[in-house]
């Protein structure tokens, strides 16, 4: 990017934002930017000398000898940091746009989807780590154990998830594409109809040369159909996968236990049936160990690196997250403990997936569950699916509807989420008005008997009172 020496992020704390502000400060740029939230994101680029304001004002950009501004698709247009960037006729593009560039003479990887993509990515990014590719790296969650979430390499490879939340990421040209799945989420961008997403979808999949390869799960029904229709149109290699029988690598005796997960990747064309173990939960995480197992076998990494990776990973922050255990609870003489997890599911695909693997791992505890719904307009488009899903759960919690900076839509909220619940007549929610992690702590804390699973579910602040209850009440760490 010639001519191009001061860069600035509106919204530099996102997840997909830090992460591409922290690769170009290693590449040499002058990076500063701005956001309202001072997170773990934020003080990791604080310690890279980074220049961060919290607070989105035009003094920022004035006088700043601001080349070029990456916005975040959370930034609305009346921003006064965006008026004046305007005003000042300073280039002004998307976070998608962003990692096009970065990625335009790279081989590129991208995980797309509505769903699995943070795990997958990271898990193909840490499979080419240990075999000793180096590639670039960004991603949406942290990694567990090395906190990276995203890392400039020296090779060739270039690793990134996709946020298909609106077309933007059409400007993309990977080598190798993962969809792991299409359902009805960031339909806003797509006039709300899923037809013109997928064949958004197909746009982009037509995208990929002759030469590249497009991994996709056929466990999913848009999926499937997508690739059922459209494969002669299509001029890339397509590798199916999935516990589908027709898949060209299929996923057989899978079963977990406290301790992890393992399957068996079966592949009769190339006579190939390899064991699979993981440490990480659920049957979604199998699909997406697999997804990685391709892109790698894709590119002629050995079986025996890739296998040692998929059984080390130890998986993403706040995506089932087990973040401690209560030896006791209450005042009850029990001595059978309490689990508590964290995890960043918020849509109800996302939440059953996560219900169904704590049932399956301890089918004799109940479920706790405190839902911090997010996006009025999610939990409006999804409220039928919210209802008959939260239902599931032994004891639910229910906070106030995090915006992620929406406006209000009328009767869409927690307290009328809550009435739908009851009326099903399975379980009684409990509504929780109090901002006050005290307070919401406290409530939380006077239900739970011992012998349970206690999620804090969603992709707000939640993550924060979670937090704050491991502080307050956590005799035992693991």
């Amino acid at each position: 990017m010639t001519n191009i020496h001061h860069i600035y992020f509106i919204g530099i704390g996102g997840s997909g934002m830090s992460g591409i502000a922290k690769i170009l400060a290693k590449q040499g740029y002058k990076v500063s930017g701005s956001d309202l939230l001072n997170n773990f994101n934020i003080q990791n680029l604080i310690s890279l000398n980074i220049k961060i304001y919290l607070n989105h004002n035009e003094k920022n950009i004035i006088n700043n000898n601001i080349d070029l501004i990456v916005v975040s698709n959370a930034i609305k247009k009346n921003n006064p940091e965006l008026i004046i960037a305007k005003k000042l006729n300073i280039i002004v593009i998307n976070r998608i746009q962003m990692l096009a560039e970065l990625m335009r003479f790279s081989y590129g990887i991208t995980v797309t989807g509505t769903h699995g993509k943070t795990t997958t990515t990271a898990i193909i990014y840490k499979i080419y780590k240990l075999a000793g590719l180096n590639p670039t790296f960004i991603n949406g969650g942290i990694l567990k154990n090395s906190k990276e979430y995203s890392y400039l390499g020296s090779s060739k490879y270039f690793i990134t998830e996709v946020d298909e939340s609106n077309k933007f990421f059409l400007n993309l040209r990977p080598i190798i594409n993962v969809i792991t799945n299409i359902e009805n989420e960031h339909l806003e961008y797509y006039n709300n109809n899923i037809k013109i997403l997928k064949k958004t979808f197909l746009k982009f999949l037509k995208k990929i040369p002759f030469y590249g390869c497009i991994v996709i799960c056929i466990d999913n029904k848009n999926n499937y159909n997508l690739i059922k229709e459209n494969r002669n149109f299509l001029k890339s290699k397509i590798i199916t996968y999935g516990f589908h029988k027709n898949a060209d690598i299929r996923l057989i005796n899978f079963s977990q236990n406290t301790y992890g997960s393992k399957f068996y990747i079966l592949d009769k064309k190339n006579f190939l049936n390899l064991k699979v173990n993981l440490k990480i939960f659920g049957y979604h995480n199998a699909l997406n160990a697999t997804a990685a197992f391709i892109v790698s076998s894709y590119i002629g990494l050995k079986y025996s690196i890739i296998l040692k990776t998929l059984k080390e990973f130890e998986g993403i922050k706040r995506r089932f997250d087990i973040l401690g255990i209560l030896p006791y609870c209450n005042k009850t003489n029990t001595k059978k403990n309490t689990i508590i997890i964290d995890d960043y599911g918020h849509h109800p695909t996302e939440i059953n997936v996560t219900i169904k693997t704590i049932r399956s791992i301890w089918p004799n505890r109940k479920l706790v569950m405190v839902f911090q719904p997010h996006r009025f307009s999610r939990t409006l488009n999804l409220l039928d699916k919210f209802v008959k899903i939260l239902s599931k759960v032994n004891i639910l919690f229910l906070l106030e509807i995090y915006s992620a900076g929406e406006n209000l839509i009328k009767d869409i909220n927690s307290k009328n989420l809550c009435k739908k619940i009851k009326k099903l007549k399975l379980i009684s929610p409990i509504l929780i008005k109090s901002n006050n992690y005290n307070n919401i702590t406290n409530i939380i804390f006077k239900k739970l008997k011992g012998n349970e699973i206690l999620i804090f579910q969603g992709a707000g602040d939640i993550n924060n009172i979670s937090s704050f209850f491991i502080k307050k009440n956590l005799k035992n760490k693991n």
